[in-house]
């Protein structure tokens, strides 16, 4: 059985991170990942597997990834007694920490250690030295609030309505974004990749099919119907974009035994959001 649990970051770093969450599996477990968005994952006892980066690689204890925002589904896999502690990234907060555009590190995980400097190692080393989900928590407000560049030039006014747009199930669609956006669609499309890791389009058919796989699970939706949250051409339509975002088709996501996605969905709602972006990605 996989046993998760979800807190919220400090006010000092709200901004920045959307949640903490803390996964325990005592056993051997294989599943999907949905396409999600950014986050710092610490592995801090066992070991995790995923082809994320295109091959399967192993994550072992000790080991800390900046995992950059996934556009569609993966495979993931966990040794008995793996422990992870990790934070979800807002596009906020991935602007003010790091300097490498959300696209550059799109459907990749890579060393933390590479994006924070030398003096910074040590705030990394207290996450994994800290006992206990708490404790987990401080030393994480504590990295994150020393990664922060509160200064610089970011286009707040932009992240906010894409966040916004996003997070809205409907009305989503792309006008909505070029209505409520007083740039060029050439200016959106840019900064598009460079704050959330790929144009409008597809961050609309992303977060269109993570809407719906949220509404399976928790309003218990019943039928395909229900669950499209904007409008599909068909039914064979909405079966094929659900599958590639999220892994599983409607129907075996209803079905199936799979875990992660499950409980994950469950287990976010148990907490406040300050920002919408890490209760639906």
């Amino acid at each position: 059985m996989l046993h998760m649990s979800y807190r919220r970051p400090g006010t000092s770093v709200r901004d920045l991170i959307g949640s903490y969450y803390c996964v325990s599996i005592p056993e051997a477990v294989k599943d999907v990942m949905r396409a999600e968005i950014a986050n710092v994952r610490f592995i801090l006892s066992g070991a995790a597997i995923t082809d994320v980066n295109g091959q399967e690689e192993r994550y072992t204890t000790g080991a800390a990834m900046l995992c950059g925002p996934t556009q569609t589904w993966s495979n993931i896999s966990f040794e008995p007694g793996t422990h992870i502690f990790g934070a979800a990234v807002t596009p906020k907060g991935w602007a003010r920490m790091f300097d490498t555009p959300a696209f550059e590190l799109a459907d990749k995980f890579v060393p933390l250690a590479d994006h924070v400097s030398a003096e910074q190692h040590v705030l990394v080393h207290g996450v994994f030295d800290a006992d206990g989900i708490d404790a987990h928590v401080r030393a994480a407000d504590r990295l994150f609030a020393a990664l922060d560049q509160s200064d610089k030039k970011i286009n707040s006014a932009f992240l906010d309505a894409v966040t916004t747009w996003l997070t809205n199930p409907e009305p989503n669609e792309l006008n909505d974004l070029l209505a409520a956006v007083d740039l060029s669609p050439r200016q959106i499309e840019r900064l598009a990749k460079h704050y959330f890791g790929s144009p409008p389009k597809k961050l609309h058919r992303k977060f269109r099919a993570l809407h719906s796989a949220n509404r399976l699970a928790w309003e218990e939706a019943s039928n395909w119907q229900e669950a499209a949250t904007t409008a599909y051409f068909d039914q064979s339509h909405f079966i094929r974009e659900f599958k590639e975002f999220n892994g599983r088709t409607p129907r075996e996501f209803l079905q199936g035994a799979h875990l992660l996605v499950r409980q994950t969905l469950t287990q976010r709602r148990q907490i406040e959001h300050h920002s919408p972006y890490s209760l639906v990605g």
